[in-house]
C-alpha cells in the first residue's frame, strides 16, 4: 500500500511538472574538458601521478523553464581520459562517450539581457570506443575489456547567458563532473572514476512559449 502511495505521488508530481514547464530554448553546446581519473587503491590511497588531458565535448540540450526554474535534458558526445608515467614509460587513456544528462538550474540573476544560473545534473554515459597507449603500444579498451562501458556521473554547473536578440543568446558555462561508479574492470578492491572540469560555449535559440506551457 505504501508503494502505491509513493508511485501515485511521483506520478502526480511529474504531471504537475509537465504542465508547468514549457520549452523555452534549444542550445548547441561545445567546448573543452580537462579530464583525469580519480583513483584509489585497495588501501584507500590516491594515485597522485595521474595528470589531466584536454579533450573535446559537444552536443545539444533543451531548456524547459518555469519562472526561474530550468530543467535541461541533454545529449552530448564527450571525450575522457588521463595520463601518467610508470617506470619512465608514458601511459595515456582516451575514451569517447555518448552521454544523456538531465540537469536542474535556478536563475539567481534574471535580467532582460543577462542571466546567471547555477545547477546540478545527473548523467548516464556509454563508451563508444577507447584507447590506451603504453609507450609505443596501443591497446583497444573495448576489445581488451579493461573498462566498464557504462558510466553514471554527477555534475555541478555555473552558466552565464547574454541575450543578443529576442531569439538568439550566447552563454558560457563551467562544469565539474565526477563518475559515480568504478569504470575499471579489475578484480582488485580499487576504484577508478572519471573526473573533469569543462568550459562550454552555448548558442541558444529561443522558442516563444507565452501562455502555452508544454513539455
Amino acid at each position: 500500500m505504501k508503494k502505491i502511495i509513493v508511485f501515485a505521488a511521483l506520478g502526480f508530481s511529474s504531471m504537475t511538472m509537465a504542465q508547468s514547464f514549457g520549452l523555452n530554448a534549444v542550445n548547441l553546446v561545445g567546448g573543452k574538458q580537462f579530464s583525469t581519473f580519480a583513483f584509489k587503491n585497495s588501501d584507500d590511497e590516491k594515485d597522485k601521478t595521474l595528470k589531466y588531458q584536454m579533450y573535446n565535448a559537444f552536443g545539444v540540450n533543451a531548456e524547459l523553464k518555469s519562472d526561474r526554474h530550468i530543467i535541461r535534458p541533454e545529449l552530448m558526445f564527450r571525450q575522457a581520459g588521463a595520463r601518467t608515467t610508470f617506470n619512465d614509460v608514458q601511459i595515456n587513456w582516451k575514451m569517447n562517450y555518448m552521454n544523456l544528462n538531465v540537469g536542474y538550474l535556478y536563475s539567481i540573476l534574471e535580467g532582460r539581457m543577462f542571466s546567471i544560473q547555477p545547477g546540478v545534473a545527473i548523467g548516464a554515459g556509454y563508451m563508444l570506443n577507447g584507447e590506451q597507449e603504453i609507450g609505443q603500444t596501443r591497446l583497444n579498451i573495448v576489445e581488451e575489456e579493461s573498462m566498464n562501458r557504462f558510466e553514471v556521473s554527477a555534475m555541478g554547473m555555473l552558466n552565464a547567458t547574454a541575450q543578443i536578440t529576442p531569439s538568439f543568446s550566447i552563454g558560457l558555462e563551467y562544469r565539474f563532473g565526477i563518475g559515480l561508479n568504478d569504470i575499471e574492470n579489475d578484480i582488485n578492491e580499487q576504484m577508478t572514476r572519471n573526473l573533469y572540469h569543462g568550459v562550454m560555449l552555448n548558442l541558444g535559440f529561443s522558442i516563444n512559449t507565452f501562455n502555452k506551457p508544454r513539455i
